[in-house]
Order: structure tokens, then sequence, then C-alpha cells
């Protein structure tokens, strides 16, 4: 069995496990959190979901990551990722090899800029200069080529 299935397992028994010790005792899973980091500061907190998942600002766990980014100072996230191909056309499948890829970015706190209207899809060129700005810094004109073609 692949590592990654072993901990899908374990970490999913933890989380039915922490289920059962209370109400009280709340505690939530993240999709696939990122903080993006510079000089080893953080920039800002992303959890990444793919354009399938279901997305709920009202949740705890949308309302819970922004304060979680007010408290450290920082931005937070949530980034909707996806592709025009996928392989063989199934949903959650991986994008295509020539595939184009989109992201949306949502902010969560008031600290959280977006330079981008909610909820339109820009290009990964645009994203990728995006992170560069997080950081107060410019995207590599080779990149910028690259991610362009």
């Amino acid at each position: 069995m692949a590592s990654n299935e072993q901990h899908f397992q374990r970490d999913s028994w933890l989380s039915q496990r922490h289920r059962t010790w209370g109400f009280n005792v709340p505690a939530m899973d993240i999709d696939f959190l990122m903080i993006e980091y510079d000089a080893c500061t953080p920039v800002a907190l992303i959890d990444y979901k793919h354009e399938n998942a279901t997305i709920n600002l009202n949740s705890a766990s949308a309302r819970t990551l922004g304060k979680l980014g007010d408290m450290a100072g920082i931005p937070a996230y949530i980034v909707v990722y996806g592709h025009d191909q996928y392989e063989k056309n199934a949903l959650w499948s991986a994008p295509a090899q020539d595939a184009t890829h989109w992201f949306t970015v949502v902010p969560l706190n008031d600290i959280a800029v977006n330079p981008y209207s909610n909820m339109i899809k820009i290009p990964e060129l645009r994203y990728v200069d995006f992170l560069y700005k997080l950081r107060n810094r410019f995207i590599p004109a080779d990149l910028a080529w690259r991610l362009g073609q």
C-alpha cells in the first residue's frame, strides 16, 4: 500500500475519533493548506480547493481560517484551482499535459487584498504574479514568459 493511502487512513481514524470527544472541542482539517512565506516570514495562508469542491465562505472552517490570518497579521484566502482539460474526462482526475490552468482568489479576512473581482477565474501567469506580489517581489521575466506560453 502506498504511504499516502496509509496516511489517509491514519488521518481518517483520528478525524473520526476526535468527533467522539464532544461538541465543545471542535476542530477542522484543511484540504490543502499552504503557508506562503518569504525569508522564513509568513506572508499568507491559502487553503487550496479543487474546482469540484464545495465552497462555503460562511462555514466554520472558512471563518476560522480568516481569524487565524487576523491573529497572525497576514492575509488568508481560499484559492480554487482548475483546468480546462482532464485526463480521461474524469471530474477529479489530473489535468491533461497541455491543459490551461486557472485560479480563483477568495479573501477570507480584511487583510487579504484581492486584485481581482471575487469569483473570477484568472490564468496561471496572473496567479503566480499575485504570489510574487504577496512577497513584494516581481515575477522573473523567464518564468512569466514560460507561463504565458
